[in-house]
């Protein structure tokens, strides 16, 4: 009897194991194995291209002119994941309002170019992937933003999009008026998906004041709409 039930004990070891491998196989090429076929088809080494855009912010008391280009290099794959690089060159000027609403000049250049690396890793528990993105290097004329790292949750692909979530814990420095700067943080969602043969990217940003001491983050009143950029046309006679 005691050997008829070690039998049974052990079949069904082995059933639930090889069950298991085939969920997880089958977990695998829905998340980090489709993120990086998308990756690698049409987000490396392209650049997307927002135009100019003028938007206020810290309650309607500045106002800025923003436009950038971004590009994605340097993607490694590890045993567990895989990372790349984010290039922002950007140009904005922010300018504070008066009481009418009108610009004082002469405003501010924000204007710079940052670079941050994704690392992004698949857990063993879930197989999900999340992950960081820190700084590797900015010359925009703002506070640093080492020191800091922001989560990157839900990554995968849905209906052909590549999506992913980031939250900044902690706070930054962000711009106020007076030449002053507060502490904040935020929320966005990406979706990378392909329209006409051509890579689009639409993020969602919720912006937050944070207290510096318990860390509790209060939404701004600051309302964004969607924000939409556009892989790069190629240039005339290439």
């Amino acid at each position: 009897m005691r050997q008829i039930m070690a039998t049974l004990l052990v079949s069904a070891a082995l059933s639930g194991t090889a069950l298991l491998t085939a969920e997880e196989k089958k977990i695998e090429a829905s998340d980090r194995s489709q993120v990086t076929k998308f990756l690698k088809a049409h987000l490396l080494d392209k650049t997307l291209v927002s135009p100019k855009t003028t938007s206020k912010q810290d309650e309607n008391r500045m106002e800025s002119d923003y436009e950038d280009q971004t590009t994605f290099n340097n993607f490694t794959e590890t045993a567990q994941g895989f990372s790349f690089d984010m290039t922002i060159v950007s140009k904005e000027m922010r300018y504070e309002l008066d009481k009418d609403g009108k610009r004082v000049q002469p405003g501010r250049d924000l204007s710079g170019t940052e670079v941050y690396r994704y690392e992004i890793i698949e857990r063993v528990s879930t197989k999900k992937l999340t992950g960081t993105v820190c700084i590797l290097s900015m010359t925009t004329k703002a506070p640093s933003r080492g020191g800091a790292a922001i989560l990157v949750t839900g990554v995968k692909v849905t209906d052909g999009k590549l999506l992913w979530n980031e939250t900044l814990p902690g706070y930054l420095d962000l711009i106020t008026t007076g030449g002053k700067y507060k502490p904040g943080s935020w929320d966005s969602k990406s979706t990378f998906s392909v329209v006409e043969g051509k890579l689009q990217l639409e993020s969602e940003v919720t912006n937050y004041d944070v207290d510096p001491d318990t860390l509790k983050r209060t939404p701004t009143k600051d309302k964004f709409p969607p924000f939409v950029t556009k892989e790069m046309e190629p240039k005339p006679g290439r």
